[in-house]
């Protein structure tokens, strides 16, 4: 996996206004378990597309892993709301799921 963050590592640096590449690098390091290096990248995608769901919702749980409980919900419900305005049920479900474990802590 680490050949992998790095071949997204060199895409970010070669074309760092290339959001799609931001966003695999982000993925590769959540799969890894560095979470506070995933929360940043996919913050940085949302600075370019603040709509972007996904994203939104991969800082969530970026955030829950890392112990930041209050960052998390604030992502969380904005999932929530973006999820709703797209239509997009599943993450929708995700994200409220994600909030109820948070409120059961």
């Amino acid at each position: 996996m680490a050949d992998r963050i790095a071949s997204f590592q060199e895409k970010v640096e070669k074309n760092p206004n290339q959001v799609f590449f931001r966003y695999s690098l982000a993925q590769a390091y959540f799969e890894e378990g560095e979470f506070e290096k995933a929360s940043s990248e996919f913050k940085k995608c949302l600075d370019t597309r603040p709509d972007w769901m996904m994203a939104s919702l991969f800082v969530g749980k970026a955030e829950m892993e890392s112990g930041n409980l209050q960052v998390a919900r604030q992502f969380l419900e904005m999932t929530v709301s973006l999820a709703e305005a797209q239509a997009h049920e599943d993450p929708m479900m995700e994200a409220k799921q994600l909030l109820e474990a948070l409120d059961s802590d």
